[in-house]
């Protein structure tokens, strides 16, 4: 199994990283973007009904952006004999990390990180 997870805080770079995977033939998914990622109840551990426009500090406060094990394990059984890809952040990140084969984790500084949130255009995420 060659499962790489390609993690960070929104604006770290994981879905430009996970672009270039692409381009250069590997096989690799965004967790957002591949709508892999879905928002759960909290309590209910149920998937919301629908995706949300908007997350209030309410919303947030009873749900969790995850990605579900068997979305990661049949990605993992997909990367027998090749390296496949998985760019997220999912919150539930800790009871998935047995089915990676490695974790890297994108750093940026506090300067950058503030300036690619403040002037992204393609998502509103951080």
């Amino acid at each position: 199994m060659s499962l790489i997870l390609i993690t960070g805080l929104p604006g770290s770079g994981k879905s430009t990283v996970c672009a270039e995977l692409k381009l250069r033939g590997y096989e690799a998914y965004d967790g957002d973007e591949d709508h892999l990622a879905k928002w759960y109840d909290r309590k209910t551990g149920r998937a919301a009904a629908k995706e949300v426009e908007e997350c209030t500090p309410e919303f947030l406060q009873v749900h969790s952006r995850d990605i579900s094990r068997g979305t990661v394990a049949r990605l993992a059984s997909k990367a027998h004999g090749k390296l496949v890809f998985l760019c997220g952040d999912p919150e539930n990140e800790a009871e998935l990390q047995d089915l990676f084969t490695k974790t890297f984790a994108l750093v940026v500084n506090e300067d950058v990180l503030r300036h690619r949130l403040a002037t992204r255009t393609n998502n509103d995420w951080g």
